[in-house]
């Protein structure tokens, strides 16, 4: 009885994943916040890539962009909604690039392949026509090797890091007292009376010609 064939082992594919997510959320201290969050990226190796601060009316919001290590999204995630008073929003995103990442590596193979072909024929080119014609060959496939690695570097620094979109405001009540409101009330009158008076600037041709108008009509009707 002939021995039983080995089933050959399935290839085990790790998957390529690019993790990203956003949050907001309200809290007490954002100086305090922002320090403790910066604390904890640079605790996981990871780094903030941009940030914003507004301060509108009686809300004071950063916004900040952080890159961390993909193993440690899920732990920053957790460590962030420790920082907030209450969590507005937060959601979580993967888009898989296994096929890409396997397609780019094939091809990016198959053209360091064409390459090396293409410089064992130049080493064998007897004429002038023969060495430009492959050398602008090798150049062609080289730009597109480059072009490939890149986006395999790319693809790379987007699964190795997450981002990490992070806003977090704390408002203040005093925006409603009867100070701010009536200081607020004074502001907007002033601007009221400032665009009237350049509205009346503007249009001072027209009024003035109505009035001479008038003037005509009244000094006429009265010598008849």
């Amino acid at each position: 009885m002939p021995p039983p064939t080995e089933q050959p082992a399935q290839e085990i594919v790790e998957r390529k994943l690019i993790r990203n997510g956003n949050i907001e959320f309200l809290t007490k201290d954002v100086r305090k916040t922002k320090t403790e969050i910066e604390r904890i990226t640079k605790e996981q190796k990871g780094y903030i890539s941009s940030e914003n601060e507004n301060n509108y009316g009686n809300r004071f919001q950063v916004n900040q962009t952080l890159r961390i290590p993909a193993d440690k999204f899920d732990e920053v995630m957790k460590q962030l909604e420790g920082l907030a008073e209450k969590v507005d929003n937060k959601n979580i995103n993967a888009q898989d690039v296994t096929e890409e990442f396997i397609d780019v590596e094939a091809r990016l193979k198959t053209k360091k392949e064409l390459e090396a072909r293409y410089l064992e024929l130049l080493k064998q080119a007897k004429t002038v026509a023969d060495i430009v014609s492959i050398e602008g060959q090798i150049a062609n496939v080289r730009a597109e090797i480059e072009s490939m690695e890149g986006r395999l570097k790319y693809l790379s620094n987007q699964v190795s890091f997450s981002t990490l979109n992070v806003s977090f405001y704390q408002e203040s009540a005093a925006g409603y007292g009867f100070g701010s409101k009536f200081l607020n009330s004074l502001k907007s009158g002033w601007f009221n009376l400032i665009d009237f008076v350049f509205w009346v600037l503007s249009v001072w041709p027209f009024v003035l010609g109505i009035t001479a108008l008038v003037i005509w009509w009244v000094r006429r009707r009265s010598t008849v």
